[in-house]
């Protein structure tokens, strides 16, 4: 009898695809035949090197997303890139709707809080924002997004040794005009959108933008009958555009965010409902109180933004300042208790926050050239952040605390000294760097790359005395903690690139990056377990091809990589100090190498007709794990599942793919025209925790950690009027209704439902 692999059979099965989207691309010989005229894909031109260039001229992995395709493929904010970027996974922060945590080629953050940065940043008009409590952005007027692969650790500097997500909005126009939109769907959702651009005169421009969208929710707590997962969120956006003569271009905006919006965990098997105590309703201004009340269960947020970007081109050289401040305040009283059954409502597990973070970055760049073979791009940087987090816990009726380890403590705990779970953590950073990338041509067709950045940065701690008896600075200093960390980093970069056509290009590069250090501090109710993490370096080694083919009907673009990280900071799960629960401990957990493929196809086979396909494939394993974050026996016996060496890396599915088509076609009669869309997401099955969880007769009571691999279907039509002023659309997302694990932490948390929604535009 012969057996099978089944793992030799899926990895066999995603080369076959991989390869099939390699033929795709070159088994259309009718394209070479057929007339050009309005069958070209249009050029997309992106900042991925930090200077405009073409998509197909840049030697780096970028997926780069147009304002059609924006709308045409039903992507509103930056979550939902996910489905569209090879190798990109990402969803909603547990309990957070307005956080979200992405994971490119393995590296990435599931944790908010402010001693800890994301492993991919995101970027608003080339201003970072660095907090992943308020990333989820759209719903302004975008004009692109660009989706950078790999660490960017040269041009775009620290916390994006997994990549970068740079989102673009359009500037103001020299003609009056705009929009207004309004959208109702599922679960009572409505989506109000308007913009308008009004030039003062030839030289100052300005555009104004707002939106505003509800829904009630899609998940009823059966305890009290609530409706929960809801989100609601407006905000409202001024710009101005400033041309005093044709060499300077001088754009300011003010931003404004406001929302609400929860994640919460529900049944296993049923994205529908759940159990909780606690009520939405009757919140204070004090989160602790709350949670001990079991009130107000909320996740709150509003940011306030001020960007300004100054640019003056001369003959060789484009010389840019850009500024950007943001403010960011966030509430929550968040229920992380485990529902045991359906009609036993579970004792209360909150976590509570109550957040403001302040942020400045100053950037000064340029671009331009030496002489026909030498371009630079170079810059100088500075970022500063103040932020300030009172974080605690409450369990049942009673704040969370700790036995001091040394009869040391600041309150009494179960008769014994102790500290509270309450805690005012105070932590700012100070960051500069100097910066510049090279490309020479060596040739008319080989080009050479190198780069470099040096950063130094500086990150302090403390914290402040409570009237929960929460530890101080004071406290950890006494146990031994560093309560501030110096970086001072060199990342380079190498790379070449060959042109074998105008339109085919290969390169290969090495690119090096890091993640800031920080400390573990969300759970960390100890003095001793107040600890600092190292910070996390990516080399990544990269080879690929990009190709327009077919007179330009056919773009094809595939890149191959290996990447090792070292110190690898990562969240696994240990005791909590409530007996029977569970706690997520940040520290550094190893070193890791990912390798993979990754392919994007567009092909204009007709008029009015678009496919594309995707596909990401990647495999990752420990190459070490630190003896400290590995499972373990308890003095009391028992088992402790964190990570083993023969873990699976979490996050990583090692298969994802996204086919989809858009097709356009005049209707005389309608005096219009008509879009129809559709594409299928497939993700392959990962792990949502890094200890790799299931029931076993080690750990019976365990939650199976393992997500399932799923496909999603997502289709729309639309109708615009030959004069483009008015747009009718119907959409569905998740079309099939499909049931799919995001996360798992004290509870199963699933993607959305099945949501349609109606569509329609005013433009003007």
């Amino acid at each position: 009898m012969t057996f099978t692999n089944p793992n030799s059979v899926r990895k066999k099965s995603a080369l076959k695809l991989g390869a099939s989207l390699s033929l795709l691309a070159l088994a259309i010989p009718s394209l070479a035949q057929a007339q050009s005229d309005g069958l070209q894909l249009e050029e997309i031109v992106v900042t991925a090197t930090r200077r405009a260039a073409s998509l197909q001229d840049v030697p780096l992995a970028v997926s780069a997303f147009t304002a059609a395709d924006l709308e045409t493929r039903q992507i509103s904010s930056t979550l939902d890139l996910v489905r569209s970027v090879p190798n990109l996974y990402g969803s909603n922060n547990t309990g957070v709707a307005s956080a979200n945590t992405y994971y490119i080629r393995g590296l990435g953050s599931t944790e908010q809080i402010a001693t800890i940065d994301p492993a991919v940043s995101t970027y608003v008009d080339d201003v970072v924002l660095p907090r992943q409590n308020a990333n989820n952005y759209g719903y302004f007027d975008l004009e692109q997004m660009e989706v950078l692969r790999g660490p960017q650790g040269t041009t775009f500097g620290r916390n994006s040794t997994g990549g970068a997500i740079s989102v673009k909005l359009k500037k103001p126009s020299e003609e009056f005009g705009g929009f207004m939109q309004a959208s109702y769907g599922s679960y009572d959702q409505i989506l109000l959108r308007g913009d308008v651009n009004v030039p003062v005169s030839e030289k100052v421009l300005t555009k104004f933008t707002g939106f505003y969208t509800d829904d009630r929710g899609y998940v009823t707590n059966v305890a009290n009958g609530e409706r929960l997962n809801s989100l609601t969120n407006w905000g409202a956006r001024g710009a101005v555009r400033f041309l005093p003569n044709d060499d300077v271009t001088v754009d300011v905006a003010l931003e404004h965010m406001d929302g609400q919006g929860l994640y919460l965990r529900t049944f296993a098997r049923d994205n529908r409902e759940t159990i909780l105590r606690g009520s939405t309703k009757g919140g204070t201004s004090d989160e602790v109180a709350d949670a001990l009340a079991n009130r107000g269960v909320r996740a709150d947020y509003d940011t306030t933004a001020v960007t300004a970007n100054i640019e003056w081109r001369l003959d060789d050289v484009s010389i840019e300042s850009i500024t950007g401040y943001r403010t960011i305040n966030q509430s929550f009283v968040l229920d992380f208790s485990l529902p045991a059954s359906r009609t036993t409502v579970p004792l209360p597990f909150y976590l509570t926050n109550a957040g403001g973070y302040d942020m400045f970055s100053q950037e000064f760049k340029a671009a331009g050239n030496f002489g026909d073979r030498l371009s630079y791009v170079a810059g100088l940087y500075y970022f500063y952040e103040n932020n300030s987090t009172l974080a605690g816990q409450v369990f049942g009726t009673s704040l969370s605390c700790s036995a001091g380890l040394y009869g040391d403590g600041n309150m009494t705990c179960n008769g014994v000294p102790g500290y509270s779970s309450v805690r005012d953590i105070r932590n700012k950073t100070t960051s500069y760097a100097a910066y510049a990338q090279f490309d020479y041509a060596l040739t008319d067709a080989l080009t050479a790359i190198a780069g470099v950045r040096y950063t130094n940065e500086v990150k302090k701690l403390d914290l402040r005395p409570t009237s929960y008896g929460g530890m101080t600075t004071a406290d950890i200093v006494a146990a031994g903690m560093a309560t501030r960390l110096e970086t001072n980093k060199v990342t380079p970069k190498f790379g070449v690139n060959y042109k074998v056509d105008p339109d085919i290009m290969l390169f290969a590069s090495a690119t090096n990056g890091y993640k800031s250090g920080g400390w573990n501090s969300r759970t960390a109710y100890l003095p001793e377990t107040f600890q600092d993490m190292s910070p996390e370096t990516a080399w990544s080694y990269e080879a690929g091809m990009k190709s327009d083919l077919f007179d330009r009907r056919v773009r094809f673009n595939v890149t191959g990589f290996i990447a090792e990280t070292d110190n690898l900071q990562l969240s696994y799960t240990t005791p909590g100090p409530i007996p029977g629960t569970t706690l997520s401990t940040q520290d550094n957990a190893g070193d890791i190498r990912v390798k993979g493929l990754e392919f994007e196809l567009s092909v204009r086979p007709a008029r009015g007709l678009d496919v594309f396909a995707t596909l990401g494939l990647q495999d990752g394993k420990y190459t070490w794990v630190n003896p400290a974050a590995q499972s373990f026996v308890s003095p009391t016996g028992a088992y402790v599942n964190a990570i083993d060496p023969t873990d699976e890396l979490s996050r990583l599915p090692k298969r994802s793919l996204a086919l989809g088509a858009t097709y356009t076609v005049p209707v005389e009669a309608l005096h219009g025209s008509l879009t129809f869309s559709g594409e299928a997401n497939h993700t392959g099955g990962f792990w949502t925790t890094a200890s790799n969880s299931t029931p076993s007769a080690q750990t019976p009571t365990a939650l199976d950690t393992f997500a399932r691999s799923y496909t999603l279907y997502n289709l729309s039509v639309s109708y615009l009027s030959d004069d483009e002023a008015w747009r009718l659309g119907v959409e569905c997302k998740n079309c099939s209704d499909k049931l799919y694990l995001t996360s798992v932490f004290n509870g199963y948390y699933y993607g959305e439902p099945r949501r349609i929604r109606g569509t329609l535009t005013r433009k003007f």
